[in-house]
């Protein structure tokens, strides 16, 4: 995790790149582990709550490794297969039949449903009070498990500085840092 760390202070040390922000406050997210699938355990929580691109790829890449290792199947001189749980659910276009049944069917027992005037009002009731229902709803924050840690910096060497500091020994990491204005930063961290 180390090394990740140094890797995103040479990016931000980096003044090559197009579209540098003004502000050199960071937020910085990061999960670590001793093996891929407890990593993917971590993120998985993450990503139910926020999905970050780079999370869900590394979550990906985390179970896979981890799958890897747990169902190897080794063959003739040395070579492996590697086994992989496919339903038909993953494949989109069986996917988007099957809804497309499942909503037609629903069409269909919703047109019985709706038989009448009486059942109409009564169906309008329950969404009034569902509605208020979602009105009435206060956000709380979910804990996610990911470390975040705030920086302050005034140019993008202090605040390179300061991230290559992080990171431990871990061999299976996550690292994904925010830049920019503190208080936006802010909101970020009070939510995740």
């Amino acid at each position: 995790m180390q090394a990740g760390a140094v890797l995103l202070a040479q990016a931000l040390r980096d003044s090559t790149r197009l579209s540098c922000p003004t502000s050199f406050n960071g937020l910085l997210l990061s999960a670590s582990s001793a093996n891929s699938g407890a990593l993917a355990l971590q993120l998985q929580t993450v990503n139910a709550v926020c999905p970050i691109p780079e999370f869900v790829t590394c979550a990906s890449y985390a179970q896979s490794l981890s799958s890897l290792e747990r169902d190897k199947f080794v063959i003739y001189q040395g070579q492996s297969l590697e086994w992989q749980e496919l339903s038909l659910q993953s494949l989109k276009p069986l996917q988007r039949k099957q809804i497309s049944e499942e909503l037609a069917l629903v069409n269909e027992q919703a047109q019985i449903l709706i038989s009448n005037i009486d059942d109409a009002l009564a169906e309008i009731v329950e969404l009034k009070a569902a509605r208020d229902e979602r009105l009435n709803q206060s956000f709380s924050p979910q804990n996610t498990g990911v470390s975040s840690q705030l920086f302050t910096g005034l140019s993008a060497e202090s605040l390179a500085r300061q991230v290559e500091q992080q990171g431990d020994e871990s061999e299976f990491w996550a690292l994904c840092l925010f830049v920019g204005e503190l208080d936006e930063l802010n909101q970020i961290k009070e939510v995740l």
